[in-house]
């Protein structure tokens, strides 16, 4: 007989740990679990269950040599989705996760607790679970005038959500409370009205130069913004790295840009600093046009510099700042250039991290090497490049065909090539 030491991060930060283990089988066939938690040390944890292991196999030995009719215990409770849900975010993405990761989680499993978080886990099907994602899909968010029963949620967060419950099911696995995970299906992704041809849509916008231009020119009269969509399309950095950005990190005489950490906001911990995506910091060039406006924001800054004096976080030293030299909120940063872009006409989906999509796909297009591109996007390998952007590849086809036709093949002919020689057919 074995069991297992378990670590527990509470709301308020402590550590404690537990134990639990089975011991035998139930007359329904079901195992018989023991669960202890509240010990200071993971110590005093593995000496408590060795001693419960010793108890409970002693009892089995005597049990076993005298059979003694014993009253069965009354079953416990089982635990619900919602629990479940809830210990692993606590034992598990609290620990292992990056905060806002953790939050992500948090936000898409509040849909599945509201859907059936008090019915047991191991009561839920998947006919219940399909049929809950497909009721979120056609009218889970928010409840308006045109639509009372509430909007209906994009493919992408039902897939999220779908993930979550999955995860959720997983972790219950592990700890033998289910035996199986019943999210391994397909959901329903076709809205009624919705024509064949509609379904396969480019996976990310991407602007093209006019479209660039048209946005750029409605930011103008707002300095600070102007400048984060320039060098959004100029670098493709993400919205962190564009907002964690100090003087420091760029070198004018070099012409260089040096990422090194991101800016992040969550309910819990506000805005925080935090590594880069990948994890690794990486250094590229910046166009000439981009450098010019960050000498004009820079001067431009300095006005805010004198007139908050002392009071001014010059401590900070950052390129994108409130007036008071402070941290802009990631948040309100992308709510402010969604609201902008669809006032200027933009269609929805278009947004701050479109510019990194715009860049990636404008390299790609028109001919930067894969290996390069995804350096300079930061991407842990050029394998995550060609997936996202697939789509730009794909249409260079024609191009490459065009190019070899017009440079490596422009003067050389069937004549050129083989004199005056006819090309036989192949006989059998």
């Amino acid at each position: 007989m074995t069991g297992t030491v378990t670590k527990h991060k509470q709301k308020n930060g402590r550590i404690s740990w537990g134990y639990y283990f089975r011991n035998g089988k139930r007359p329904d066939g079901k195992w018989n679990q023991v669960t202890k938690q509240g010990f200071e040390t993971k110590g005093e944890a593995d000496t408590a269950l060795r001693a419960a292991l010793d108890a409970a196999e002693a009892a089995a030995t005597a049990q076993d040599a005298e059979p003694v009719p014993v009253p069965a215990e009354p079953e416990p409770e089982p635990l619900t989705f919602a629990q479940c849900f809830d210990n692993w975010i606590r034992d598990y993405c609290e620990i292992e996760c990056e905060p806002t990761t953790t939050e992500g989680y948090v936000k898409k499993g509040a849909y599945a607790k509201r859907m059936f978080g008090g019915v047991p886990i191991t009561a839920l099907t998947r006919q219940q679970i399909s049929a809950a994602l497909n009721a979120l899909r056609d009218h889970g968010g928010k409840k308006t005038a045109e639509c009372p029963d509430g909007k209906p949620l994009s493919a992408k967060s039902v897939r999220e959500i779908r993930a979550v419950i999955s995860l959720t099911f997983d972790s219950a696995i592990e700890l033998g409370i289910v035996q199986e995970n019943p999210t391994v299906f397909r959901v329903k992704r076709k809205r009624r009205g919705q024509k064949a041809s509609e379904k396969s849509k480019p996976k990310h916008k991407v602007l093209e130069k006019s479209q660039l231009e048209w946005f750029l020119a409605g930011v103008m009269e707002h300095a600070w913004l102007y400048l984060l969509l320039l060098l959004g399309a100029a670098t493709g950095c993400r919205r962190g790295e564009m907002l964690a950005l100090q003087w420091t990190d760029i070198d004018f005489e070099r012409r260089k840009l040096t990422i090194s950490k991101s800016l992040a906001q969550t309910r819990l911990k506000g805005v925080f600093l935090k590594s880069t995506k990948g994890g690794e910091a990486r250094e590229f060039s910046l166009p000439l046009l981009a450098l010019e406006a960050l000498q004009d924001h820079r001067a431009k800054q300095a006005q805010n510099r004198a007139m908050f004096g002392a009071d001014y976080r010059s401590d900070l030293n950052l390129v994108f700042a409130a007036p008071d030299g402070d941290y802009l909120k990631p948040d309100s940063v992308t709510a402010k250039v969604c609201f902008v872009a669809r006032k200027l006409g933009f269609p929805k989906g278009v947004s701050l991290h479109t510019l990194r999509h715009t860049h990636g796909s404008h390299l790609l297009s028109h001919g930067v090497p894969l290996a390069a591109v995804s350096e300079r996007l930061g991407h842990s390998d050029p394998g995550t490049t060609m997936r996202i952007y697939s789509h730009a590849i794909k249409r260079d086809d024609q191009l490459s065909s065009d190019t070899i036709g017009s440079t490596l093949l422009a003067d050389v002919g069937l004549t050129g090539m083989l004199g005056n020689a006819r090309i036989k057919p192949v006989t059998n």
